[in-house]
């Protein structure tokens, strides 16, 4: 069993028990007289067990994907797999408060917002990590902004005519506490933005991994507003009692956990395949590889592509005078070489995210394209 496939059997595992915990839990019966309370819901406690599993598995993975990248990287993942496990540990609060229905406890309903404010600090250190390793910079998430927006946007809340939804507070306690709400909303926010940054100068290999990444907080940002907007208008509506408040969560945690398969499968080798179901409609299979395409691949293993713009320059400019389906000739095939060497060497000497050897990379590009197996003509024995 190769890698990929053990990463699918985990990924699978986790959503099975994700799934399977929280369908057993609808067979327990709740203690008596809970089930006559006011937000008492047969549903909170099984969804709020699925998608702590999923957050506690989305930490593992990011934790396993760890040996897959250079030291520098790490603090970003431990920082990122730290704001899952802790989402997922503290999250434990809310089936305890489902369970025994304690709602009306203002203890325990405050400890319900530890996860979310931990979580969201974390992934946003964990995104800020990856922004400096990656050399991606942006002014809307930096520390300064995200601080100044989470006390502006506090402000203006204080300001909000609300319902008394935290019946032991006076109104200066009730502004107070509601930083704790809006700072999930910020700091997810910058998280997220920062990760689609990333997405934009990022090569293919990682891009997937950070597509669902930036979907999946996107995903928490939108379960922490809901929580702003429930503390403003009141938790005594349909969309709490049903608890489908906590489906942007769940989705959101999964996405993430998503993610986290998809930074443990980075660089593994993938065959270009041809599907059954394009022979089916008959769908003309993709043309034999050629020396352009080599090129490319190649280039998707870096992670930032704006250090190797210069060397992929030079692909540009031999390609603008090219006809389609025109034959490169002896000339084009030795400079696509050199570029494709240049781009071998970055790789191995400067990139900043993944230990690679030459070796390592023909052996990907051979297996990838079937190199040597009826393949066009390209530059590939010459090396």
């Amino acid at each position: 069993m190769n890698k990929v496939s053990r990463m699918r059997l985990v990924f699978g595992a986790i959503i099975v028990v994700a799934f399977g915990v929280g369908a057993l839990w609808l067979l327990v019966p709740p203690p008596a007289g809970v089930d006559k309370g006011q937000f008492y819901s047969p549903f909170g406690t099984p969804t709020t067990l699925v998608d702590l599993t999923f957050a506690l598995g989305g930490g593992i993975l990011f934790l396993l994907a760890l040996r897959n990248f250079k030291k520098e990287l790490k603090p970003a993942y431990r920082l990122v797999a730290g704001a899952q496990f802790s989402l997922g540990i503290l999250t434990i609060v809310f089936p305890i408060i489902e369970y025994y229905n304690l709602w009306d406890n203002v203890y325990w309903d405050m400890s319900s917002y530890l996860s979310y404010l931990v979580g969201c600090v974390l992934m946003y250190l964990g995104a800020r990590q990856f922004m400096k390793i990656i050399g991606t910079r942006s002014l809307a998430t930096a520390p300064l902004v995200v601080i100044v927006a989470t006390l502006a946007i506090s402000v203006a809340r204080s300001l909000t005519p609300h319902v008394n939804v935290w019946a032991a507070f006076n109104e200066h306690q009730y502004d107070a506490f509601e930083v704790a709400v809006t700072i999930p909303v910020v700091f997810y926010a910058a998280a997220a933005y920062g990760m689609f940054k990333i997405r934009r100068t990022i090569g293919q290999e990682y891009r997937r991994s950070f597509d669902w990444l930036a979907a999946g907080l996107v995903l928490q940002m939108i379960t922490a507003i809901t929580i702003a907007v429930l503390d403003t208008i009141g938790y005594d509506n349909w969309y709490f009692n049903t608890r489908m408040y906590e489906l942007p969560t769940i989705l959101g945690d999964f996405l993430v956990l998503v993610a986290a398969y998809q930074f443990n499968v980075v660089g593994e080798v993938t065959r270009a395949r041809y599907p059954v179901w394009k022979r089916v409609l008959h769908i003309a299979p993709p043309p034999p590889p050629t020396s352009i395409d080599i090129v490319v691949y190649a280039a998707g293993m870096a992670s930032n592509l704006e250090a190797i713009n210069p060397i992929l320059d030079r692909m540009r400019h031999l390609t603008a005078s090219l006809a389609p389906n025109q034959d490169l000739s002896k000339g084009e095939q030795a400079e696509l070489r050199s570029i494709y060497l240049d781009l071998e060497t970055y790789l191995v000497t400067k990139e900043p995210l993944r230990t690679f050897t030459r070796e390592t990379i023909r052996r990907n590009i051979t297996a990838h394209f079937a190199l040597g197996q009826g393949a066009a003509p390209t530059f590939w024995p010459a090396l």
